[in-house]
């Protein structure tokens, strides 16, 4: 089911693209926000506290603007979710920045508890990072929902804005991989052990 709600969450710009080729906008918003209710449910199911408001901000966004639909009967608003999505998603994330640890550090500390000083230095810009591409891919969305065809929008929404993300991520991951030299049992890392080596094998070899 979690993995039935991550999918239509990133289909979502394919399934409105293709909903009103078929249904008016208010009968699809009722799909959508069934769809979105479930997703909430789904979020909130054993956490509590500063969990839950970080996991609910985006589908809680996108809630409200699917609310909007079956009063105005609009196409276009549908456009708005994305633009919203990533403004949901960087303030999230600013939020961990000014009160700490960083959403980066979080994330890596599922895998390490060890993280050095430096690490943790670089989970913070790295979360900066993705600041300003959430900053810099919504204001793109939201000119898209406002002046484009909904076809336009749902190529840059629907792939590639998928995209560019996949790209920061490999960047990232690459770049993370060369300087600390940490593996924890990924299934890439057997090739990135051959591409970056462990430093005390790389330095026994030279």
């Amino acid at each position: 089911m979690k993995v039935l709600a991550v999918a239509l969450g990133l289909a979502y710009p394919l399934l409105v693209y293709a909903g009103l080729s078929y249904f008016e906008p208010r009968s699809l918003a009722l799909a959508l926000g069934l769809a979105v209710a479930v997703r909430i449910a789904m979020a909130a199911r054993g956490r509590e506290g500063v969990d839950v408001r970080r996991l609910l901000l985006a589908p809680v966004a996108v809630g409200g603007v699917l609310a909007l639909a079956p009063l105005s009967n609009e196409a276009r608003v549908f456009l708005f979710v994305p633009a919203l999505v990533n403004l949901a998603l960087l303030a999230s994330f600013a939020h961990t920045l000014r009160q700490g640890p960083s959403m980066i550090e979080t994330y890596a500390r599922l895998q390490v508890d060890d993280l050095s000083a430096a690490e943790r230095e670089y989970a913070v810009g790295v979360t900066r990072a993705w600041c300003v591409f959430f900053l810099a891919n919504g204001c793109v969305c939201l000119w898209l929902a406002i002046r484009a065809s909904v076809a336009g929008w749902a190529l840059y929404t629907g792939l590639l804005s998928y995209v560019l993300m996949a790209l920061l991520f490999a960047a990232e991951l690459l770049y993370r991989t060369w300087r600390f030299r940490r593996y924890h049992g990924g299934f890439l890392n057997p090739l990135l052990e051959r591409m970056f080596p462990p430093r005390d094998v790389a330095a026994g070899g030279d």
